[in-house]
């Protein structure tokens, strides 16, 4: 009996160690935003989403840019706070207006009733997208956007092209995974974990923060490569970034995975097939390391696009003789010459040409 009282008693000191060490790295590592303002969306099933707002820091461009994160992130991916490596104010330096998206259950994203709390890929697109692209027209007063997005964001703005093509002027995607018989094999090994980790990956991500950079455990480094990231950055990238994964997105991740398909949960829509009907110009940004959207994967995406189209594959970061991974696109010590470059000039000759084809109308 007194064997289990301390047990037990020893088992309540360090829950309570772990709480405190939470929070304190929490507060420690913490990063405030560098947004100009916050733009709400409200989508019509239940949700505010949060928009952060960087305004134009040169000559405004004619077309806003809408941001939006992956899978297991929220808005800093894209806006992060340390400034050098936030790629919406890098292209607010350029003129652009930038909105970066909270997706529902993310971030600062909020609902505002009682709704489901099991949502999935369908659910972004149906209802935070069209939520989004609204809003980011009305506060700009733009008629449709450029869309940026990241790995899961990426996706989302490629089928957002076939489903919502008088909102989207053009689309970027890093990192965009729109097949998935490469990575079979390596996402099935880590798809037990992942189900572990999923419902705790926030805590998780910031218990570990203060001691990342020393090590690199193999699952890390299926979504990052940190031997790419400084350590101050790595460590605030998982105190501010890193979010819980989603249930039914993970579900249908893993169904995608499984069937190397990408298409609605029900079946009813082939995102993939839509890929062909696109005639928006697009540009596919690859990471020479990435092991969630290799290489050969993003070519095959951007070999079906349907419309004007660039592929960019990142390799060597600044010559340091480490290969870019997934996430280190956005995060790596030398991605904004690297990659925010490109991508900025990309934007800039679309909207120039768009400026150009509306000015003749």
């Amino acid at each position: 009996m007194r064997e289990a009282a301390l047990a037990l008693a020893a088992l309540a000191v360090f829950a309570l160690a772990t709480w405190l060490h939470y929070l304190f790295w929490t507060w420690r590592l913490r990063v405030p935003s560098g947004e100009d303002e916050r733009v709400w969306a409200d989508t019509a099933d239940g949700w505010r989403l949060a928009l952060a707002r960087r305004r134009p820091r040169a000559p405004p461009r004619r077309t806003p840019v809408l941001l939006c994160h992956g899978l297991a992130a929220n808005r800093g991916a894209m806006d992060f706070g340390l400034v050098r490596w936030s790629l919406s104010a890098f292209l607010s330096a350029a003129g652009f207006d930038c909105f970066a998206l909270d997706l529902r259950g993310h971030g600062a994203s909020r609902p505002l009733r009682r709704v489901a709390r099991d949502w999935n890929f369908d659910d972004y697109l149906r209802e935070d997208v069209p939520a989004a692209l609204e809003a980011a027209c009305r506060a700009s007063g733009a008629p449709r956007v450029l869309w940026v997005g990241h790995s899961q964001g990426a996706l989302l703005g490629l089928a957002a092209c076939a489903r919502y093509p008088d909102r989207l002027a053009g689309v970027v995607a890093l990192a965009g995974p729109t097949h998935f018989g490469a990575q079979r094999r390596l996402l099935s090994a880590e798809r037990l974990a992942l189900r572990v980790l999923a419902r705790v990956n926030r805590v998780l991500a910031r218990c570990l923060a203060p001691f990342s950079g020393f090590w690199h455990p193999p699952i890390s480094e299926v979504a990052i490569n940190g031997r790419n990231v400084a350590r101050p950055v790595f460590r605030r990238v998982l105190a501010n970034v890193v979010e819980n994964m989603p249930a039914g997105v993970l579900r249908q991740f893993g169904d995608w995975v499984e069937h190397d398909r990408f298409t609605a949960a029900d079946g009813s829509t082939d995102y993939r097939s839509l890929l062909a009907r696109c005639r928006q110009p697009a540009l596919f940004v690859s990471a020479s390391g990435d092991k969630l959207a290799p290489p050969p994967v993003v070519r095959a995406g951007c070999a079906l696009w349907g419309g004007e189209k660039e592929y960019l594959e990142i390799g060597r970061a600044g010559g340091d003789g480490c290969n870019y991974g997934h996430s280190d696109l956005l995060f790596g010590i030398h991605a904004p010459e690297d990659v925010f470059r490109p991508v900025r000039d990309w934007l800039a000759a679309h909207d120039a040409r768009a400026a150009a084809r509306e000015a003749r109308s």
